[in-house]
């Protein structure tokens, strides 16, 4: 179980308190990689150790792909979890997600998120976006899948064998998508189980909302163009018009109701921002695209046979 932090120590002492109380009857590990905070965050939650089986490590600021690479670098056990910190997994969680390896050998496994901000409009259009994305793929299951790495788990060798996270994503932002893409590549199945649920609390202003997207769609371009670039292809590829439509018409949904007009301008305006970024990106790039690859001492499997 490996949590990425960066400067929010608070909110980390929610997940782990979340992490103590989970039901998982096997053993499991919690590895916190904290990524260059101002202030260390290990002081902070040592008393976490009492119940749990927890190592915090440190690295300079490098982001959160890094982050979970060191994190799974010291993790012992055949499956990696991911989630951040600012959520807070279901007491089940894990234990739901040993028993979809057990019927899913191999698979990426993706949970289900949950909004613990329901008043905030912002976060309720982010998770408008995710369950529209998510329930687009389960539609269409042969194609290539997306996971959030806030509730994401995956065998520990075949997360070595394609390299981990890419860090050459820097922020929270398209790294998850391109671990997705490179896992589908690969040939690896993945799969979707709502009963693994993860809740997620990240609030925002209009203008941190905007800045995210804008973000994500700097991401999203480097993630297609990679992928292009994989494949031998001449340009990137797009998602399908009626994935575009599908996810603008998300908020008209009657259950809505006073909120729908809200969540529709929100989605419009994140979508923009998302497409600002992606022509940022094109006209100026925030950094070399490279491919950082790993020695075979860092993509060796582990062979502990506790479920983490």
């Amino acid at each position: 179980m490996v949590v990425p932090t960066f400067g929010r120590v608070g909110s980390l002492a929610l997940c782990l308190e979340a992490l103590c109380a989970q039901n998982l009857t096997n053993a499991y590990e919690v590895i916190v990689c904290d990524d260059g905070s101002s202030e260390p965050v290990a002081p902070a939650v040592a008393h976490f150790a009492d119940r749990l089986a927890l190592t915090v490590v440190r690295q300079r600021h490098a982001g959160p792909a890094a982050a979970r690479n060191t994190g799974a670098r010291r993790a012992r056990g055949r499956f990696l979890a991911f989630t951040d910190d600012d959520c807070v997994p279901e007491p089940d969680w894990l234990a739901r997600l040993v028993e979809q390896f057990a019927h899913r050998p191999g698979h990426l496994i993706g949970g289900a998120l949950v909004n613990l901000l329901p008043r905030d409009p912002y976060a309720s259009t982010t998770q408008l976006i995710m369950s529209s994305v998510y329930a687009y793929y389960e539609r269409n299951p042969s194609r290539q899948r997306f996971f959030s790495t806030t509730n994401l788990a995956v065998p520990a060798r075949r997360f070595w064998e394609i390299d981990g996270f890419s860090e050459s994503f820097p922020r929270a932002a398209g790294e998850d998508y391109d671990f997705c893409a490179r896992w589908h590549e690969s040939g690896f199945p993945s799969a979707y189980a709502p009963v693994a649920r993860v809740g997620h609390a990240h609030g925002h202003d209009l203008r941190s909302f905007l800045r995210q997207h804008f973000g994500y769609g700097r991401a999203l371009l480097r993630v297609r163009q990679g992928m292009a670039r994989r494949n031998g292809r001449v340009g990137i590829q797009m998602e399908s018009p009626n994935f575009y439509r599908q996810l603008l018409t998300a908020p008209l949904d009657r259950r809505f109701g006073l909120h729908s007009l809200q969540y529709a301008l929100l989605m419009l305006a994140s979508q923009a921002a998302t497409a600002a970024g992606a022509a940022a990106e094109f006209f100026t790039p925030e950094m070399e695209q490279r491919e950082r690859p790993m020695t075979a001492e860092l993509r060796a499997p582990r062979t502990s046979s506790a479920a983490r």
